[in-house]
């Protein structure tokens, strides 16, 4: 709850997502004493749709949700009837009654809560306010969700996440049937991350792929904007993307796809001061880079932080992949030692690129990624994957690790 215009909902959709992500059935209520007007784009009903709210109602002195017309406001009792099967109902603008309470304050609309610290659970500001309760910044979903979770979800999510929903097992159930995966398989993948660095070639098939799969959280990293000569292979934009970027266009085809899962984006290129902390962030790393620098840093951060990393190449016909798994097989730099020169390396705007042998290579890199996480099959864990489109060959080259080696030699 909160002032009007504090916020609250664009909070309370970030909170519908992160609930969401924990694996929570999330119901939402709006308060409201205006007209009657359930679905129209923009109303916070359609926020809360919009943010995965899995079921939304609007309560106003004449109705409540699409269902009953009534002649006063329901009672909180009343409207938990029409909740049922969810784990947890979110109330915005409720100010009176018996549930807890957690108010947004900014300092922008208001200098103090409108509740007395008695009424509320919590507080979100942006104001250095002692009220003898718990205050969250206005960025912190996570904490408000921790919260939520230890004090009205504690030991009754653990049982809702071994269980897929009846939506979800529509959705999975191409992957429930494969031997081995199974309902507890599809809870493995969303409870799962994923770190695809690049939203261009490689990483357009390879993030269609992991999104439908099902992979719950998943994170994209690039730099660039949309440009025309990018539409002919990368396949995660369209024409009108021209000039967005392509993290953006990205996150919007993948939700579209997969409302279930978290898409995560950062907007920049990977370099030696930020690839360690973002790997540790994520279960696995997709290399879908055409950027030879970043792909040593995203080697290093992988071996120290001892996440697998799965690299691909692509060039003119032709296209590699290897799976690194820290320890266990040779890594990147185990192969490619030293950082070539600049003019040594040809690039596909000097010789080209067919769309479909990038989409070939990150298809494969996608399904290593789900194979990894399931914890099925074998890997290329010291084979190298090499294919020429033109002769639609397939070559394994094996490869060792390297004692000597500067990255991974260490490990033993």
């Amino acid at each position: 709850m909160g002032c009007s215009n504090s916020g609250k909902t664009t909070f309370l959709e970030k909170l519908i997502r992160e609930l969401k992500f924990r694996g929570y059935l999330v119901g939402t209520v709006k308060h409201h004493r205006g007209v009657f007007a359930f679905d129209i784009e923009g109303k916070d009903t359609w926020r809360h749709a919009q943010a995965g709210a899995d079921t939304v109602a609007l309560a106003t002195p004449t109705g409540f949700g699409l269902v009953k017309k009534l002649e006063q406001e329901l009672s909180l009792a009343e409207i938990l009837e029409y909740m049922s099967g969810v784990d947890i109902v979110l109330l915005e603008g409720f100010k009176k009654g018996p549930q807890p309470k957690i108010e947004l304050v900014r300092s922008e609309i208001s200098g103090s809560p409108v509740c007395s610290p008695e009424e509320l659970t919590a507080v979100v500001s942006d104001l250095p306010l002692e009220l003898g309760i718990p205050r969250f910044a206005l960025t912190d979903t996570a904490g408000v969700a921790d919260l939520i979770e230890e004090r009205f979800l504690k030991g009754f999510g653990d049982v809702n996440r071994q269980a897929l929903s009846h939506q979800q097992k529509k959705r999975y159930h191409r992957n429930i049937m494969l031997p081995g995966v199974g309902e507890q398989g599809q809870l493995k993948l969303l409870k799962s991350s994923a770190l695809v660095v690049g939203a261009g070639g490689l990483g357009s098939p390879v993030a269609y792929y992991l999104a439908a799969a099902g992979i719950g959280r998943l994170g994209l990293a690039d730099a660039d904007a949309v440009d025309f000569s990018n539409l002919q292979r990368q396949i995660l934009h369209a024409t009108a993307d021209v000039g967005r970027l392509k993290v953006e266009s990205a996150r919007e085809k993948l939700s579209a796809i997969n409302p279930d899962i978290q898409v995560e984006v950062y907007p920049y290129r990977i370099c030696q001061d930020n690839a360690a902390e973002l790997v540790r962030q994520y279960d696995i790393v997709v290399d879908a880079t055409d950027n030879l620098e970043s792909r040593y840093y995203l080697n290093r951060a992988c071996i120290s932080a001892g996440r697998p990393f799965i690299y691909g190449g692509v060039l003119s016909m032709v296209g590699q992949v290897l799976t690194v798994l820290p320890g266990r097989g040779p890594c990147f730099r185990c192969i490619f030692r030293e950082l070539p020169a600049a003019k040594a390396v040809k690039s596909t705007a000097e010789v080209g690129i067919l769309g479909s042998v990038a989409g070939i290579i990150g298809c494969i890199q996608a399904t290593e990624a789900v194979k990894f996480l399931l914890g099925q099959g074998d890997l290329l864990v010291g084979r190298l994957l090499t294919m020429d489109a033109l002769s639609m060959t397939f070559q394994e080259v094996e490869v060792k690790r390297d004692p000597a080696c500067p990255e991974c030699g260490h490990l033993g």
